[in-house]
């Protein structure tokens, strides 16, 4: 093994990369056991990040209950790696209440909250980032002694590829350097970013909102998080504009009221048990509440975990996903996708009576992500009288919040569980199957923010205690509803900003916070190691403009559409669908799929590293495969290959252009391989002895073909007349490219099984194959290749045993474990070395 170390920078520390750091560790003993140096760059706290803060307000409270938040693999978690499980935000709390787990080292006040949590509990923000502090603490002492993470509490400022043979390079080999705010700069092979969402700079039309407020001596807040906006700067009775009603305003409602000194008792009525009253301190501002919507968040769901509606989705099926595909492997998302997921909605939620049962989904949706549509005047008209407006405004949303609590917490929730876990199984079918490089041009805009804008709306409101808190602040006078389509003006004459929902309701006041966060772009973010990357390195996503393009497994890629060498990111200002960090036990999570696939590609990339192949180089990365022919064989290795983290070449004399959308991720055209990399051949047969040898000199070369037809035929016999009468057709390739070595395999498997049987590794129904060769590294690597593909292995011995693998053969077409196809090769007297 080589004693050098491959190095890996990853640029962010918070939860999402801590969760990629745990997969790290799980998956390193599959690989060859070479040594990792991590570098983690982030000013903030290990584990929880820039976003979750220790010591934030304790009325900054999650949305997701206690029982609903972890960052461990579990057994309903489809990975290829070891399934690892951990505690829950709810099973940590109780393991430090029973001494179990070591109580982190916190406030009393803090401590208070974790003796009191429930699994029910919506916990705090700070317990939270406690839980993600803890987490990484145990991600670094279960890693192996071959990963070696050091932390840089510093801030990336920006990145460069060097030339590894460029004097001055600070590690040998390694081709990227990243620049720290204190002046140094780290040197690696690989680089991972995975920062999330940060500041931003002002858009040119909050920067004239800006001057506005300075030039009256008012005050404008542009989006941030809520640890950004100056409280302090609005005054106790003033009238306050709140644009955005999701939960970054739910936050400040909290900070603003209960912040203030004021305070909520129990209220309660028939019907209305939660019910709350409000008692001002005399230091709160009025706020005016109004946003696109108009509307809060829907309330969490009591028990939304309590099964509801059908288990399985029946609709939006890979099956239905294919049929959709028009000739150029793309599927429309309006015309095709939104039909299955109102079709699924109707199917799990029967009584729900919202749009039309005949049309192709828009209606449907709109229902859901807007429902105060038509609640006021279609044409747009507004009462004349402001009183009345006001008034007709306020018994909408009041009476709107009501009936939504009533629905999702009352006697019977079971349709709004039935909605929320009908979604949820829609929003990882559409990460699984619906990357964007499978969409039509037309419709890559409105994918994936329309779909994760209605989820969360939907399903990640505030818990229902806070909904109660805004109608109590409503009764008290300190909260009034200016409602949907919200317009926000300026008045120079008065220095007053303007706001008016469309059902006429409407305030001046010189105080307006936009309540959302800034929108994650490359160009506007206040990072500038992410705007150097967009911009010298890196492109803008073209069918989510501002956001870093990034591939369906997290390469960065260039204008080109070509992946960068040794460079990937995740997260929300890149083309990743949106996964979260952590997510809710049991349910296959997205983010657990996309992390562990993602940290078997880079072991893999960094053992090739370690080993002295040139994985960073910019004309041969590392772990490529090749596969020449994209017929219906090919494309199928090539799609499930690309699934597990493989960087995919393709060799077509079909239109390159259509090779994205049939197999996403791979790149057309079969560059020259490096020594020991594997190029599969899955075109006819006969076609192989055109193939150039020189061109597959040192490349491991799995043949894949059958011999079919009277074309096959010819070549066979022309090819023994060369080499040999008494040799096999592997043989015979072999002899035709006597430069590489050759492996027969991946010709004994239907095409339409290899997408669908890949198991993980030590799964009792994990299907095997067979490998025949004369050369013990071909056959090693041809069995590394059928791992990571999700099939174990059976090595033959030798080429000329290959014809058991053949039509008519012994095991050709069997579906097979491991131990099965063991005994029926040796049945037929084929010399099995070993069932790797």
């Amino acid at each position: 093994m080589s004693t050098r170390s491959a190095r890996i920078i990853v640029v962010g520390a918070g939860p999402r990369p801590s969760g990629l750091l745990e997969r790290l560790g799980a998956n390193a003993a599959v690989f060859a056991g070479a040594h990792v140096r991590i570098d983690l760059v982030d000013p903030s706290t290990p584990g929880a990040g820039r976003i979750w803060d220790a010591h934030e307000s304790p009325l900054l409270l999650m949305n997701s209950r206690a029982m609903d938040v972890t960052m461990f693999t579990d057994e309903a978690s489809s990975i290829d790696g070891p399934v690892r499980p951990g505690p829950s935000l709810a099973q940590w709390a109780e393991g430090i209440r029973e001494g179990g787990i070591a109580a982190p080292t916190a406030g009393t006040e803090r401590l208070a909250e974790i003796e009191a949590l429930t699994p029910e509990s919506f916990p705090s923000r700070r317990v939270q980032a406690l839980y993600l502090e803890w987490v990484f603490g145990r991600v670094l002492a279960d890693l192996p002694e071959s990963i070696e993470v050091r932390i840089h509490r510093r801030l990336a400022t920006g990145i460069e590829q060097h030339d590894a043979s460029a004097a001055g390079a600070a590690a040998p080999g390694s081709s990227w350097r990243v620049a720290l705010d204190d002046g140094t700069s780290l040197s690696a092979d690989l680089v991972l970013v995975t920062v999330g969402h940060t500041d931003a700079h002002p858009t040119p039309a909050q920067r004239d909102l800006l001057d506005f407020a300075a030039r009256h001596g008012g005050v404008y807040a542009s989006p941030s998080h809520a640890d950004g906006v100056d409280l302090a700067s609005l005054d106790a009775g003033q009238d306050v504009i709140l644009r955005g009603m999701g939960l970054g305003a739910v936050d400040l409602i909290a900070l603003l009221a209960e912040g203030r000194g004021g305070s909520f008792s129990p209220a309660p009525l028939a019907g209305d048990p939660d019910r709350l009253s409000y008692e001002p301190s005399g230091e709160e501002p009025v706020l005016w509440l109004g946003s696109r919507r108009g509307t809060p968040f829907h309330s969490k769901v009591r028990g939304e975990d309590v099964p509801a509606g059908p288990s399985e989705l029946a609709h939006l099926t890979p099956e239905a996903l294919d049929a959709a595909e028009d000739a150029e492997g793309h599927v429309d998302f309006e015309r095709s996708v939104l039909p299955l997921v109102a079709a699924e909605i109707r199917h799990a939620v029967p009584g729900i009576a919202l749009g039309r049962t005949d049309s192709e989904g828009w209606d449907l949706l709109t229902a859901l992500d807007d429902p105060l549509v038509g609640l006021f005047g279609s044409d747009g008209a507004a009462p004349d009288d402001a009183a009345e407006a006001a008034r007709r405004t306020r018994d909408v949303l009041v009476g709107h919040i009501e009936s939504d609590l009533r629905e999702r917490t009352g006697e019977d929730p079971t349709q709004a569980r039935a909605l929320f876990q009908v979604l949820l199984r829609i929003t990882g079918a559409l990460a699984r199957l619906l990357p964007a490089e499978r969409l039509s041009p037309a419709s890559r805009g409105s994918y994936p923010g329309l779909w994760h804008s209605l989820f969360s709306f939907v399903c990640s409101g505030p818990p229902p205690r806070r909904l109660q808190q805004i109608l109590a602040l409503e009764r008290a006078g300190l909260v009034h509803f200016l409602g949907p389509r919200l317009q926000v003006t300026t008045d120079e004459e008065t220095g007053e900003f303007v706001a008016e929902g469309a059902g006429g309701a409407r305030v001046r006041t010189r105080a307006l916070v936009d309540a959302f966060l800034p929108a994650p772009t490359l160009e506007g973010s206040s990072n500038s190691f992410l705007r150097r990357l967009g911009t010298d390195i890196g492109a803008s996503d073209p069918h989510a403009p501002g956001r870093l393009r990034t591939d369906g497994v997290g390469r960065v890629l260039d204008a080109e559409g070509e992946p960068v060498p040794g460079l990937w990111a995740v997260g929300p200002a890149t083309s990743e669908f949106p996964l979260g960090a952590f997510a809710r036990p049991r349910t296959d999570a997205p983010v657990f799929r996309r992390n562990d696939a993602l940290a078997r590609t880079l072991l893999g990339e960094a053992e090739a590293v370690a080993a002295g192949a040139a994985s960073t180089d910019a004309d041969h990365p590392a772990h490529d495969v090749g596969i020449v022919g994209a017929g219906k064989i090919g494309t199928a290795i090539a799609r499930q290959a690309v699934r597990s983290g493989l960087h995919v070449h393709v060799e077509t004399s079909r239109d390159p252009r259509s090779l994205s959308a049939r197999i996403p991720g791979a790149v057309a055209g079969l560059r020259t391989p490096w020594a020991g990399e594997v190029v599969v051949l899955t075109m006819p047969f006969h076609a192989v002895f055109d193939l150039d040898p020189e061109r597959l000199r040192g490349a491991v070369v799995v043949d894949a073909t059958n011999p079919w037809g009277p074309e096959d035929l010819a070549a066979i016999e022309e090819a023994r007349a060369r080499f040999g009468a008494d040799l096999s057709s592997s043989e015979l390739v072999a002899a035709h490219l006597p430069a590489s070595r050759v492996a027969k395999a991946l010709n004994h498997i239907g095409y339409h099984d290899v997408e669908d049987h890949p198991r993980p590794a030590g799964a009792s129904d994990r299907r095997a194959l067979a490998i025949a060769s004369d050369d013990e590294v071909a056959a090693t690597r041809v069995a590394a290749l059928l791992d990571r593909l999700g099939y174990d292995a059976v090595l033959v011995d030798g080429l000329g045993q290959a014809r058991h693998l053949e039509p008519d053969g012994a095991v050709f077409g069997s579906h097979a474990s491991r131990d099965v196809l063991t005994a029926a090769l040796e049945a037929a007297d084929a010399a099995v070395l070993t069932a790797a």
